[in-house]
């Protein structure tokens, strides 16, 4: 896309925009900010070998929604092939024409090809050992395993199935970062400090990210009744990740009141733009979920809901961003209370279990704030994804120690150390849910 961007497009993208904002000059208008993204030409190529795999095709899939979230020119390149497993939010059973078709619904204006672009792509993102013979300013690697996701400037290696999407999905957020932080290198120029914006937006030669341990048995599809609260993008970060799971089933109850609108678009996993008009919870219901049955609840969390609720499902998920209304959830003592959070490039998951720290104790005074929250696709998909790893390994029986009950992830240096960020949630002498006690 080169012309100036529309209304539209400009309404998909606000707040990525918005989260730019707290790196360049005031005088810097929202369409340069914009050209800056819908100018960056990214390639995502698989071969046949490697898209073979369901969590090959998985971690190429997701590379290419979360760049085109955020407003990249995305340039896929595959063989022609079936759709192995769960794509939501594809349609169709042939992987190009279903990937292509769901680009083309996202941010307006904003468009896939089956092409490599004219002249170089920025960035070209190969999964696996991928041959590579055309021209990019920069070309990075996809490997996984299970729980392992990475990326690499090395040779690759030939993608294997291990019958878990995490992996592949953790190397999805991880390429779609570095795809980011090329197209925020246009704005250097016009950076408020050069010397910040160098440290946080410079690429990422090597990373990788571990949900679980190198030896974790590999996620059960069997997920059992669990209560999501909210319809938001924390949420369907979580449940793209989980659905993808083989032989993923369950019952799930959203509970979401909203509709969902354009500026959903830049983080919401699951939402395609001809669906904007929805309710999110019926929306999701009707999606297709693989085995996953979802039941929408179209309420506000509050005080009287949970009256009218009554018990939850043994397992619930948060992904609200307003703190008293987790308080609100952790009031009804769930069994197990998994949360996610993002705060700009960082992602927060926690679990919460009778004996540990709980919610309130993690969060003991509201943080209240006015506006559109800044956010972008694969912050969003990194809280979701970490919190789904918590379910997924509580159902396997290997749930995290307490020295690791929640995780800070600051996503755009994944490859320094302290980037993670593991502790417990001390308890509160004074906690009104008596965690201390």
């Amino acid at each position: 896309m080169t012309e100036v961007p529309s209304a539209a497009t400009l309404q998909g993208l606000a707040r990525t925009l918005l989260l730019l904002r707290d790196h360049v000059r005031a005088d810097v208008p929202d369409p340069a900010l914009a050209e800056a993204l819908l100018k960056t030409r990214i390639a995502v190529v698989g071969d046949r070998p490697n898209l073979r795999v369901e969590s090959g095709q998985q971690a190429l899939v997701t590379t290419a929604l979360l760049a085109v979230r955020w407003g990249a020119s995305v340039h896929v390149v595959v063989p022609d092939l079936p759709l192995v497993g769960a794509h939501a939010p594809l349609h169709g059973d042939r992987l190009e024409p279903a990937l292509v078709d769901v680009l083309e619904d996202l941010i307006p204006d904003v468009h896939g090809s089956t092409t490599l672009p004219d002249g170089a792509a920025d960035l070209a993102i190969l999964i696996g050992d991928t041959p590579w013979s055309s021209r990019a300013t920069r070309v990075l690697r996809l490997e996984a395993d299970a729980w392992c996701g990475a990326i690499t400037q090395g040779a690759g290696s030939r993608w294997q199935d291990y019958r878990s999407p995490f992996g592949a999905l953790a190397a999805a957020g991880l390429a779609a970062g570095e795809a980011f932080k090329m197209a925020v290198s246009h704005l250097r120029r016009r950076a408020t400090s050069v010397q910040a914006f160098d440290d946080l937006f410079s690429s990422t030669a090597e990373a990788a990210v571990r949900l679980a341990p190198a030896g974790t048995p590999t996620p059960c599809g069997e997920l059992g009744s669990f209560d999501c609260v909210s319809g938001g993008a924390i949420i369907q970060a979580a449940l793209y990740a989980l659905c993808r799971i083989p032989g993923a089933g369950g019952t799930v109850r959203v509970i979401e009141p909203e509709v969902g609108d354009l500026t959903n678009l830049n983080r919401y996993s699951l939402l395609r733009r001809s669906r904007t008009t929805l309710l999110k919870a019926v929306d999701l219901a009707e999606m297709g979920l693989a085995g996953l049955r979802i039941e929408p609840i179209v309420e506000r969390y509050d005080t009287e809901f949970r009256q009218k609720l009554g018990t939850h499902a043994p397992a619930v998920l948060v992904g609200v961003d307003d703190i008293p209304s987790r308080w609100e959830v952790q009031a009804a003592s769930p069994q197990w209370l998994g949360v996610g959070a993002t705060t700009h490039y960082a992602a927060m998951a926690s679990y919460h279990v009778q004996g540990l720290g709980c919610v309130r104790c993690l969060h003991p005074r509201d943080d209240p704030g006015g506006g559109p929250i800044p956010t972008v696709s694969f912050v969003s998909h990194w809280a979701g994804l970490w919190l789904a790893s918590l379910l997924a390994r509580e159902r396997i029986g290997t749930r995290p120690p307490l020295a690791q009950q929640s995780v800070y992830f600051a996503s755009l240096r994944p490859e320094v150390p302290t980037a993670r960020w593991y502790g417990p949630v001390p308890t509160l002498p004074d906690c009104p849910f008596k965690c201390g006690s």
